[in-house]
């Protein structure tokens, strides 16, 4: 058996499942699918649990009084964790392996779609991967035979995690988005049986090549948009000072002249009681006006303020940025929540390969996730031009 506090994997993880309803309801109760999607599809009480819910859709598959191709539409339009995406046309959106499967099995590793909802232009792809998953048990100290050894590792290759990456194609780009995990390595497993450590997986070594095969099918001319000058300038100088909204500047991961910054705010924002990134700016610009001997207004001190983060932004060979944007709203009503993304530029040489693809961590919930980020960014986008 597992231990107890063994830690979970977000992920789907095929542990031989039986083909049909039984792998079906696995599928959908897995991290793969959120809550909200399952309600989509079925009637449903309010506090219904995420299993049972599962169980009723794969049900509903099983009797065809639900699609295959509903399923897999509310699957492909969920906002995910992260995205990378590039502009550009396509030629060709040819016909792959039909998607309907992944629904009731493994699958090979491959292309799988398009997916095509009525209601949008829009046309999405699946790309899935076969990732080996470990199992785990109890494991006594002591030499082993190397019978047990071998024995071990064929039944460390018995599950599988699929990761799925979803590919967004519009009239003028395509966006990749995908949730990430945490998880056991199998060269880490058999090296060490009781280690509990998790990595991350590294999915920096797949997307690059995922948007090489989908240009390669698609004829397209995808190119990726200089993010940080869409960020850093575009956007910055549209909304930096615009009353209606607050921007917040939450993590700077940036590399100068041999001086490295990585600094953080705590998400939490008290006007208050500010703490953090912009806390230490605003600082810096009282300190500095006060050398001068200059009037301390607000709007001087916030001007200042954002000068300083500019130049620690801009132009401090910034790696990464994160930052939130919301709509004011009058009438002691909340604010809209615009964007919040943590945006890594792929620009210059870094340590942390994460750095080597241009993509964005994107906050499901208040911030929409990936859907959100991209339909942002793009309408930005589209005003440059």
């Amino acid at each position: 058996m597992p231990p107890k506090n063994q830690p979970a994997i977000e992920a789907f993880i095929d542990k031989s499942f039986p083909v049909g309803k039984v792998f079906c309801t696995k599928f959908l109760c897995s991290h793969e699918f959120n809550k909200a999607a399952l309600k989509s599809l079925v009637k449903s009480n309010k506090n219904q649990k995420k299993n049972d819910l599962a169980e009723s859709v794969a049900a509903s598959l099983e009797n065809q009084s639900i699609s295959a191709h509903k399923i897999l539409v509310a699957f492909v339009q969920q906002p995910r964790k992260w995205l990378s995406f590039k502009i550009g046309n396509h030629e060709k959106c040819p016909t792959l392996k039909d998607a309907s499967q992944l629904l009731t099995e493994f699958g090979e590793d491959g292309w799988y779609g398009p997916i095509i909802d009525s209601g949008t232009e829009r046309k999405w792809y699946i790309r899935t991967h076969r990732i080996p998953y470990p199992e785990r048990g109890i494991y006594q100290a002591g030499e082993r035979t190397e019978g047990e050894i071998i024995a071990r590792e064929a039944k460390q290759v018995s599950s599988f995690i699929r990761w799925t990456v979803i590919a967004e194609l519009g009239e003028n780009y395509v966006a990749l988005s995908w949730n990430n995990f945490r998880f056991k390595d199998s060269e880490i497993d058999i090296a060490d049986p009781r280690s509990e450590n998790l990595v991350q997986f590294p999915y920096w070594k797949y997307i690059d090549s995922f948007f090489d095969e989908l240009t390669s099918k698609c004829k397209s001319d995808w190119k990726h948009p200089v993010l940080h000058r869409l960020i850093l300038q575009n956007i910055w100088d549209k909304y930096i000072d615009n009353s209606s909204f607050t921007w917040r500047h939450l993590r700077i991961r940036a590399d100068n002249c041999g001086v490295a910054l990585n600094a953080h705010s705590t998400g939490a924002f008290d006007s208050e009681k500010m703490k953090g990134l912009q806390a230490l700016a605003k600082q810096l610009a009282s300190s500095a006006l006060k050398s001068l001997g200059a009037e301390e207004t607000t709007e001087v001190v916030n001007s200042v303020e954002n000068a300083l983060l500019r130049t620690l932004i801009k132009e401090w060979g910034t790696k990464s940025y994160e930052f939130s944007l919301d709509q004011v709203s009058g009438n002691g009503q909340k604010s809209m929540k615009v964007f919040r993304a943590h945006c890594y530029f792929a620009i210059g040489t870094s340590p942390s390969p994460q750095d080597s693809l241009q993509h964005l961590l994107c906050f499901i919930g208040d911030y929409g996730g990936s859907s959100q980020t991209l339909q942002f960014l793009l309408s930005e986008i589209e005003r440059l031009h």
